[in-house]
């Protein structure tokens, strides 16, 4: 004979004749417990995150882990390039941007290092060393998207010298342009019109 205890106290004796009448009287299972889906036949094949409530009528919340596509690259009229170049590409760089019609450039001076390790810089045919960083010409250049390419070409043809650190292009989505004279903006504020450019035969 089994003895075993009431939800409310005292014991209960079970013999092999009549335990199964009194089964019913026990607490088999604590439902206000906190649910466990350790040893769930699916919690191995779902990559999931479950939140407990200390309310037992709430459901836990099950949330599935997305992650975005590594190669996505939103859609957009404007582009942002940012080019890292060498200071003494940059004059070149820029004369050729502006026979093809691209007058709208921004440089700025920068430091870093890739490749190279910030150690070593070369210039016609010299090498010399740097201790940290090296100094680099940051070209950026909003353009519509169908003058992406034709932009990313031009730097490269004229920046390319072959050897190490020769420099990034970044290209960036750009969502709006606006002109601050006149407040117009799209293609109106990105359009330059009135200049050396419009006279340009392309390159």
């Amino acid at each position: 004979m089994a003895t075993m205890a009431k939800p409310g106290g005292g014991a209960l004796s079970l013999s092999p004749f009549h335990s199964h009448t009194h089964l019913k009287d026990l607490t088999l299972f604590d439902f206000s417990a906190r649910p466990n889906f350790t040893h769930s036949h699916f919690s191995h094949h779902l990559n999931v995150t479950v939140k407990h409530s200390r309310k037992p009528s709430i459901l836990p919340i099950i949330r599935a882990q997305t992650q975005a596509s590594p190669g996505y690259v939103p859609d957009s009229k404007f582009y942002k390039v940012e080019a890292i170049l060498r200071p003494w590409r940059v004059p070149q760089v820029s004369s050729a941007l502006l026979k093809m019609g691209i007058r709208g450039v921004t440089v700025s001076d920068v430091r870093g290092f890739g490749a190279q390790g910030g150690s070593t810089e070369r210039q016609g045919g010299s090498e010399f060393s740097e201790d940290n960083f090296v100094a680099k010409i940051k070209m950026e250049i909003v353009v519509s998207k169908d003058q992406v390419e034709a932009v990313i070409d031009k730097i490269i043809r004229e920046a390319r010298t072959g050897e190490i650190g020769d420099g990034k292009i970044f290209l960036v989505p750009v969502s709006d342009v606006i002109r601050v004279r006149t407040g117009e903006r799209g293609e109106q504020a990105e359009r330059m019109a009135g200049g050396r450019a419009d006279t340009s035969v392309p390159a």
